[in-house]
């Protein structure tokens, strides 16, 4: 007999189709443009669709894998380039300090803030365009948005969560978005102040990491586990409700999350790992899938990798 596991694992690996369009969309009031990439599921159904939020010098044509996987899961995906905070960081000739100092300016909290205010444009366009060249957008369901980032795109889903930066002030969390995934987050190593920052978060929160997530090789014990700290803050601060869950690879470095294809077996049998766990985690919190929710309790995954629920 199939385990739900099996039957749901033989779903995801079927072929699909998808619909892919480009596009820049122009928002008026703050004079800018954002490019976005469009991918839906193939069929005339409706869809529920994940914002994706690269990380920086990321752009809309980063999370290849993770895009085939969540189509083919059935959702569609709906891919920003962020002006200020994207390739344009890192083109071009520049001295070690020009870089330092183009890297700092992208990382800036006006430059977070851009990325916020980017990804509700975007929301807002979902929900009013009838169509994007050959993209049907009436096809998604704008009850049914998530919002899923990597790196600094991990910021602007954890601030759109409800994240209180300096535990104090009103979060800018946008209801909209009914689920999350942030991949390669950080926030403060301390769990008490990791309690009051993220402790508001009630929606379905997914933090995926590693445990060479930006951990440079040479580092010291202490900086290694000042960075693991960090990186689990966000998953470690919010509360238990049944409805947060942290997936940490054994393995894998802090591009790998950015989801595009990589050379070596042992990445990309990881970056499977993470296509099914998000796609069951989709499949669960944006279409009601009871035999994902089933495979969530015991997702496949390698020995010494991590999967924490509370």
């Amino acid at each position: 007999m199939k385990t739900a596991f099996t039957c749901l694992a033989l779903l995801l690996a079927a072929p699909a189709a998808a619909t892919m369009c480009d596009a820049v969309w122009r928002d008026g009031p703050r004079a800018r443009n954002v490019p976005v990439r469009i991918n839906l599921p193939d069929g005339k159904r409706k869809v529920p669709a994940v914002i994706w939020s690269p990380g920086l010098g990321g752009t809309r044509g980063n999370a290849a894998r993770w895009v085939a996987a969540w189509t083919a899961a059935g959702v569609a995906v709906i891919r920003l380039e962020h002006p200020g905070s994207d390739a344009a960081v890192y083109r071009g000739p520049a001295t070690p300090q020009e870089r330092d100092a183009k890297v700092r300016a992208g990382i800036a909290p006006e430059q977070l803030l851009a990325r916020i205010a980017d990804v509700g444009f975007v929301a807002d366009e979902l929900a009013r365009r009838p169509s994007e060249g050959g993209c049907d957008l009436g096809r998604i369901d704008s009850d049914h948005l998530a919002l899923a980032g990597h790196s600094m795109g991990a910021w602007v889903v954890q601030a759109m969560a409800g994240q209180r930066p300096d535990g104090e002030h009103a979060p800018l969390i946008d209801r909209r978005f009914r689920a999350f995934v942030a991949m390669s987050s950080s926030g403060p190593a301390d769990a008490a102040m990791a309690k009051a920052q993220f402790g508001g978060i009630g929606r379905p929160l997914l933090v995926i990491s590693s445990n060479a997530d930006g951990v440079p090789a040479s580092a010291s014990a202490g900086v290694v586990a000042d960075q693991r700290a960090r990186r689990l803050s966000l998953f470690t601060g919010a509360p238990a409700d049944g409805r947060k869950a942290l997936l940490v690879l054994d393995g894998g470095d802090h591009l790998l999350f950015a989801g595009d294809t990589r050379k070596t077996p042992d990445d990309l049998a990881r970056q499977d790992r993470v296509a099914r766990v998000t796609s069951l985690w989709w499949r669960h919190w944006l279409l009601g899938d009871a035999r994902a929710e089933t495979a969530l309790a015991r997702p496949a995954l390698d020995k010494a990798d991590q999967w924490v629920r509370k």
